[in-house]
């Protein structure tokens, strides 16, 4: 079966911005093809990682990259599979498995995405979420790193109180062993009871746990948002965007379930059993988009969590997704005998 990938050319004049009229000047030229010829049960993971970097240097004039790390979101239609950069190579995020059989039409297209930072474009896809564009090229250059350096450097000199967790989440985090090592409006570096550290983040978009390696890199985990209803009223947390109060307090269940279940892991306890389910609405599971998450709905809007390609991990935290963070904390140290508590009933 024949595949063709098509690169959108990048305009050396833009520095690592796309082409505004790819075919007008010749400096910037027709977009770029490559043709393979590939038995129809191929999967995209086998296919994209050898044929996309063929294409990579026909897209991405020597004198564009000059060192710089363009980034290059892959496309079929008007859906994402992935992404490309100098940094992370081709990465099949969304239905690795799925075969170029199922492409109708048999065409992937690469397009640049102008001074984006690759490792923050790769967090959200591997959570299964396509960022805005240009809100996360305005975190290039300094990143979210750097702004959480500032903010850890203005909380360290007696400014600004604002906390992404609340004071009583931080409270039932530490008994279950969790140290809240750093602390700042729009993130937290978390240590559980195993020593793992984790990064906590909140934002307009939602918000997002990742776990870090050895080497200090960032593994995304979940996240967590909260899509607005027509129903919200005018005082709903909805009202407060996808990063308001409730997506923060279901990220902080979410947290709080994850660094539960270390513990009691470390305590040499059996899992939990799950919480019932609440009266008023049904947390469903399910896998959709390469990735397993969690959803339910209220007068508030549709809250979701995902966990990439982890369904065990979606299915044990989404009976906690509704509950208050302490409520979570209380059912995993409840006393072994109890086999951990029940918060849904009175």
């Amino acid at each position: 079966m024949r595949v063709t990938v098509v690169g959108d050319p990048v305009d050396p004049a833009a520095g690592v911005g796309p082409a505004a009229e790819p075919a007008a000047e010749p400096a910037v030229g027709p977009a770029a093809e490559h043709t393979v010829e590939v038995p129809a049960a191929t999967t995209l993971a086998a296919l994209l990682p050898q044929v996309v970097p063929a294409v990579v240097p026909e897209v991405v004039p020597p004198v564009v990259a000059g060192g710089a790390d363009v980034v290059l979101l892959l496309r079929h239609g008007g859906d994402w599979l992935g992404m490309h950069s100098a940094t992370t190579g081709t990465r099949v995020l969304r239905d690795p498995e799925r075969t170029v059989a199922e492409l109708d039409p048999p065409r992937v297209r690469l397009e640049p995405w102008p001074g984006v930072d690759a490792s923050l474009l790769l967090e959200e896809l591997a959570l299964g979420r396509l960022p805005d564009r240009a809100a996360l090229a305005d975190l290039a250059g300094d990143g979210w790193r750097r702004r959480w350096e500032a903010e850890e450097r203005e909380l360290g000199s007696g400014g600004g109180t604002a906390r992404l967790l609340d004071d009583d989440v931080v409270g039932v985090l530490a008994a279950v062993g969790a140290t809240v090592l750093a602390h700042g409006p729009g993130h937290a570096r978390v240590e559980d009871a195993a020593g793992s550290s984790y990064v906590v983040r909140c934002d307009r978009q939602g918000g997002a746990v990742s776990r870090l390696d050895a080497d200090g890199l960032e593994r995304p985990v979940a996240a967590v948002a909260t899509r607005p209803s027509s129903r919200a009223g005018p005082g709903s947390d909805a009202r407060a965007g996808a990063g308001g109060p409730t997506a923060r307090r279901a990220l902080a269940a979410t947290l709080a379930a994850l660094l539960g279940t270390t513990w009691r892991e470390q305590q040499g306890l059996e899992p939990a059993p799950s919480p019932a389910p609440t009266r008023d609405t049904r947390v469903e599971v399910a896998r959709g988009g390469g990735v397993w998450g969690w959803s339910w709905s209220d007068a508030a809007g549709r809250h979701e969590g995902r966990f990439a390609a982890d369904g065990a991990m979606a299915a044990a935290t989404a009976a906690y997704a509704r509950l208050e963070p302490a409520d979570v904390v209380a059912h995993l140290t409840a006393p072994a005998a109890d086999g951990g508590g029940d918060p849904s009933r009175p």
